[in-house]
């Protein structure tokens, strides 16, 4: 229902969530009077038409019918499409916006680990070597303690990430800023032994969406969203993980900094940023992963 609702044209995310928030089924809008779905719809773009075209049953369960061998499909290449009230939905969406809560996850891999509580990592190159190796080691003391990673889908930094939990047989969440089917061919070796470990790779974008620059901001968003505590490196001004930090300052989530050390361009950590100056902090991304959770 999900899927047959985003094939349609002036339907978008916020239309679909408000449809699906009331009616989690096609039978249940239907048993529904025209009137009531109307006025749930009542200021969005194109009310009226899309009230029509989903009381037109023939018309629209065929649209349904699409969508699930669309879902058939990818499930032959291993690929699950989920939505909100699926047992592994990440709980942390509930607090993006509707214009930025995905509809529908394509997935790869083991979709339990979207229930736990990760911690996310966040760097954006150039990361210099001080702060890399602190990420690192952050990353090993996590996978240590059993917490899942969610990181990026890219070569560099997030390769190296993949490395780490594939080679400890630890499971981590992997957000592609593209399809599935688009994802960077350097990075898939990499990201395909972290999902043989129990990890998953997900999207918001269909298989063959992209990849574009601009979906970045939304990958780094959605990263920050499905984990518990985030951890930033290096944030600079005016990129997508300074916008994913204000915003999880303002969601009152745990939000953590590891300072870069550029001679000649410094940047400090914004305020109301725990900063990991030492090892021994990195206990307090540990304690915030297990009160979060």
């Amino acid at each position: 229902f999900a899927l047959a609702l985003l094939r349609q044209d002036g339907v978008g995310r916020v239309t679909a969530q408000r449809l699906l928030q009331r009616f989690p089924t096609y039978d249940g809008l239907l048993a529904t009077p025209r009137e009531q779905v109307l006025l749930r719809l009542k200021g969005a773009p194109n009310a009226e038409r899309t009230v029509g075209i989903l009381f037109d049953q023939e018309a629209f369960r065929d649209e349904i019918q699409q969508s699930v061998d669309t879902i058939d499909a990818l499930a032959g290449k291993h690929i699950q499409v989920i939505a909100e009230g699926h047992p592994h939905w990440p709980r942390g969406m509930q607090d993006l916006d509707r214009p930025s809560r995905p509809v529908v996850l394509y997935t790869f891999g083991s979709t339990e680990v979207l229930a736990e509580t990760s911690v996310a990592l966040h760097a954006r190159p150039p990361i210099q070597g001080s702060t890399f190796e602190s990420v690192q080691l952050l990353a090993r003391k996590l996978i240590a303690e059993g917490i899942p990673i969610a990181c990026g889908a890219e070569t560099g930094f997030d390769f190296v990430l993949h490395k780490l939990n594939s080679s400890a047989n630890a499971r981590c969440v992997m957000v592609a800023h593209c399809g599935l089917a688009r994802v960077d061919n350097q990075a898939r070796p990499s990201a395909a032994a972290a999902v043989r470990a129990g990890g998953v790779l997900i999207s918001p974008f269909a298989p063959t969406h992209g990849p574009f620059d601009h979906d970045d901001a939304e990958r780094v968003q959605l990263q920050t969203a499905i984990a518990g505590p985030s951890v930033f490196c290096d944030p600079r001004e005016h990129t997508p993980e300074v916008h994913a930090l204000e915003w999880a300052i303002e969601a009152k989530r745990p939000v953590f900094g590891i300072a870069g050390e550029s001679e000649d361009d410094a940047h400090p950590l914004p305020d109301h940023v725990h900063a990991l100056e030492r090892p021994v902090d990195y206990d307090w991304v540990i304690a915030a992963s297990r009160v979060a959770g």
